[in-house]
């Protein structure tokens, strides 16, 4: 029987991450659902206890794929020591996306609400017509199963990775209800750590606007990943003709990489 949708994404608790979530569990087109604790996705893992670095593995994690830019990763260098995982940078170099000094600008009174979203609508289109070489990479590292279990993550764990976990989910076979599903699932498990970002703000005046400002920031709405879906529906007939073109990830790979990911117990007799 395959679980309720209403339940999931399933967030995995850590000390020094706040949006850790395994994408298992969601419905697929084959009649199977994707396996759970195979690939995972979170925020960047700079802020790791030692018992942060147990539960990686008691979860037999094997890879971790970093898509932040040098400069994020200089300044918050994932805390993997011990752990004999093997990381594997991947940048995706979207400014849009760069959470880190956006939030800065933000904090700085420089960035506004209606500019930090239309920051993460551009990154969103860049996606598709920039990184398509990067994304292409990472499929093909989930073909390897012995990469899995992996777990991937940017900075916040909502853009980058977002549009990595849909790319995932729909290869799969995911409905497109249940990748947004996944992907707005960022507003819920990140929600304490917005409160905390905006409780550790100065007052002062201007400061509800910045609160706003970083609140938008820190969030995703449907649209920023609605406006990658549109850019492939524009330049490529399907998904597919998307992923087989400008992914170098064929009709071939597509059906290996979802046989790899379905769990095989849950298709239906």
């Amino acid at each position: 029987m395959l679980p309720s949708t209403e339940s999931l994404p399933r967030q995995i608790r850590f000390e020094g991450a706040h949006n850790f979530r395994d994408l298992g569990g969601y419905p697929l087109s084959c009649g199977g659902s994707f396996t759970s604790g195979r690939v995972y996705r979170s925020d960047h893992l700079g802020r790791l206890s030692d018992t942060d670095r147990q539960r990686l593995a008691e979860l037999g994690i094997k890879t971790v794929v970093d898509l932040r830019r040098a400069s994020e990763r200089a300044e918050k260098p994932d805390l993997l020591r011990d752990t004999g995982i093997n990381e594997v940078w991947l940048p995706v170099e979207a400014e849009g996306a760069d959470v880190i000094n956006i939030r800065r600008e933000v904090e700085a009174g420089r960035v506004d609400a209606q500019a930090a979203s239309e920051f993460l609508v551009q990154a969103n289109r860049l996606f598709v017509t920039r990184f398509s070489h990067v994304y292409s990479k990472f499929l093909h590292l989930l073909l390897q199963p012995h990469s899995l279990p992996l777990v991937f993550h940017c900075s916040a764990g909502k853009d980058r990775a977002g549009y990595a976990a849909a790319l995932t989910l729909l290869v799969a076979g995911a409905s497109k209800h249940d990748v947004m599903t996944d992907y707005l699932a960022t507003n819920r498990c990140n929600r304490d750590h917005r409160r905390a970002l905006k409780a550790g703000l100065p007052d002062g005046e201007g400061v509800e606007a910045t609160r706003i400002a970083l609140d938008v920031l820190m969030q995703v709405e449907e649209r920023y990943l609605a406006a990658a879906f549109t850019e492939i529906q524009t330049r490529y007939s399907d998904t597919s003709d998307y992923m087989s073109r400008a992914l170098d990830f064929d009709v071939n790979k597509q059906e290996s990489l979802k046989a790899l990911l379905t769990d095989p117990s849950s298709r239906k007799t």
